[in-house]
């Protein structure tokens, strides 16, 4: 399908369910793809411009538009999908949390550092096998996040404006928050998420920052989540 986009304030990525490639949107878009497409927008109450994402899919040559949780849910899929066939995780993906047997596995797609997508791969899903014998017997193909070059934070929230990137709910003022390291223009910032939304198995105690300026009974817990 051809998708025409205003270059002056529009720009969009297209995901091939296939392999979970991303592409830059520049003219034809292949059947079955899912679409994320950037808008820039200028609000005259706020007196800024601020950048508008929607989402689709591609299907029998029409663009079918959808909401956030629709779009994840069919991705859901296809990266069960991708499993089954492969015996591995699609690229970018990853777990947030450790799979308890006989719960539905929540996963994050990562397609860039603006654009997450939480997705859940349940029993259906998968054929009717249990997630948690799938996803344990994955586990060396999921990528090390202390591999990064820049340490994890953790500290207390200094108000209650940032939201979990991983549940999506606001961190409250002096909560512990865990920020995975972000890099804008060059400039390092973190996505922040609650102490309880984070894959604590996947962290290393060398790889995180600020476990000193925790209090003692925080600091204790967080380090044994770390071991």
């Amino acid at each position: 399908m051809k998708m025409e986009l205003d270059s002056e304030t529009e720009w969009g990525y297209y995901i091939d369910q296939e392999n979970f490639k991303i592409y830059n949107i520049k003219d034809e878009i292949p059947d079955g793809s899912f679409v994320v497409i950037k808008e820039k927008e200028y609000i005259d109450d706020l007196n800024r411009t601020v950048i508008q994402t929607t989402y689709g899919i591609v299907d029998g040559q029409k663009y079918q538009p959808m909401n956030k949780k629709e779009i994840s849910k069919l991705i859901s899929e296809a990266c069960a999908s991708y499993i089954l066939v492969k015996n591995k995780l699609p690229p970018k993906v990853s777990l947030e949390k450790e799979v308890i047997p006989d719960k539905p596995a929540k996963l994050a797609f990562v397609m860039n550092n603006y654009d997450t997508f939480h997705l859940v791969v349940d029993k259906d899903l998968l054929e009717g096998t249990n997630p948690a014998e799938i996803f344990n017997s994955l586990q060396e193909d999921v990528p090390e996040l202390t591999e990064e070059k820049d340490p994890w934070r953790i500290e207390y929230a200094k108000s209650s404006r940032s939201t979990c990137k991983t549940c999506n709910k606001k961190i409250e003022k002096d909560t512990i928050r865990v920020g995975q390291p972000n890099y804008y223009e060059d400039h390092l910032n973190y996505r922040w998420n609650h102490e309880n939304c984070i894959f604590w198995k996947r962290l290393s105690i060398n790889n995180v920052d600020g476990l000193d300026e925790l209090k003692e009974e925080d600091r204790k817990r967080i380090e044994k989540l770390l071991k």
